[in-house]
C-alpha cells in the first residue's frame, strides 16, 4: 500500500497484535470500526434505501407512512431485539426516516475517518522519522569511524529492537483511542434507537454460559444471544447505516 492511502484501521490493529504479543486483547473487539462506504449495494441494503424514499416522499406529500397509521402495530423497545429482521425494521421505522438522526450518524462516520487518516498519517511520519534517525547515525559512525574516533557502543536508540518499541508505543495509543471513539459511538447510536446498541444485559449470554446459537432460550426460559453474534449483528447494522446515511 502507497503512503498516500489510508488504510482501514483494522490494518493497524494487526500489526499491533503483532508487535505485542503480551498485551491483553479483549475477548470482543468493538465493531465501531466503519467500514468504507460499498460499492455495490445488496439487494438488503437496496430495500431499505426504497423504504426510506418512500417515508421521505410520504413525508413531503403530507400523506401519512403506513408506519405511523392510527391503530398500526407497536413498535418494538430495541433494547429488546436480538434478531436482524427484526431490527432491520426497527431501524427503517426509528431512525431512516429521521433526518436529524441520518445527520448524528453522518457526523459520527465523518469523525471517525478522519480520526483514522490521523491516526495512519502520524504512524507513517513516526516510520520517516525513524528512518532519518537510523541513517543519520549511520553517518556520523561513519565519520567517527574515518577519523579514529571511539563508536558509541551504549544503547542504541536507534537499533531494530528499539525502533520496533518506539512503533509498539505509539500502535498502543492509537488502540486505546480507538476504543475509547468506540464506546462513545456505541453510545450515541444507543441514544438514537439503533438496535443492537444498548441490548439489556439479561438478554446476551457471556462466553461459558450454557446454550448457543445465534439466539436460544436459557434455562429459565429467556431468549439469550450470544455475545459473538451481538457482535456480529451490530457490524451488520453499522455496514447499513453508512451505505444508506454516507455522503
Amino acid at each position: 500500500m502507497s503512503s498516500n492511502e489510508t488504510p482501514d484501521l483494522a490494518t493497524i490493529l494487526k500489526t499491533l497484535a503483532g508487535l505485542t504479543p503480551q498485551a491483553q486483547t479483549p475477548t470482543q473487539q468493538s465493531p465501531l470500526s466503519l467500514p468504507a462506504p460499498v460499492q455495490q449495494p445488496t439487494d438488503e441494503q437496496k430495500h431499505f434505501q426504497r423504504a426510506l424514499q418512500e417515508q421521505l416522499d410520504a413525508h413531503a406529500s403530507g400523506v401519512p407512512h403506513a408506519a405511523h397509521v392510527k391503530n398500526g402495530p407497536k413498535l418494538v423497545d430495541p433494547a429488546t431485539i436480538i434478531e436482524w429482521e427484526t431490527g432491520a425494521k426497527c431501524v427503517r421505522k426509528t431512525v431512516l426516516g429521521r433526518e436529524d438522526a441520518m445527520n448524528d450518524i453522518r457526523r459520527m462516520i465523518k469523525v471517525q475517518h478522519e480520526h483514522e487518516e490521523q491516526w495512519w498519517n502520524g504512524r507513517e511520519a513516526l516510520i520517516e522519522r525513524q528512518k532519518a534517525r537510523k541513517e543519520g547515525q549511520r553517518k556520523l559512525d561513519e565519520v567517527l569511524a574515518a577519523v579514529g574516533g571511539a563508536i558509541s557502543s551504549g544503547i542504541n536508540n536507534n537499533g531494530p529492537e528499539e525502533l520496533a518499541k518506539e512503533l509498539q508505543t505509539y500502535d498502543l495509543k492509537v488502540y486505546k483511542a480507538q476504543m475509547q471513539m468506540a464506546r462513545e459511538m456505541s453510545a450515541k447510536l444507543k441514544g438514537l434507537g439503533v438496535p443492537f446498541f444498548g441490548t439489556r444485559s439479561e438478554m446476551i449470554r457471556g462466553k461459558g454460559e450454557p446454550g448457543g446459537g445465534e439466539v436460544s432460550a436459557s434455562q429459565d426460559g429467556r431468549v439469550m444471544i450470544d455475545e459473538v453474534e451481538l457482535v456480529k449483528l451490530q457490524r451488520k447494522m453499522l455496514e447499513i447505516l453508512e451505505t444508506l446515511c454516507g455522503d
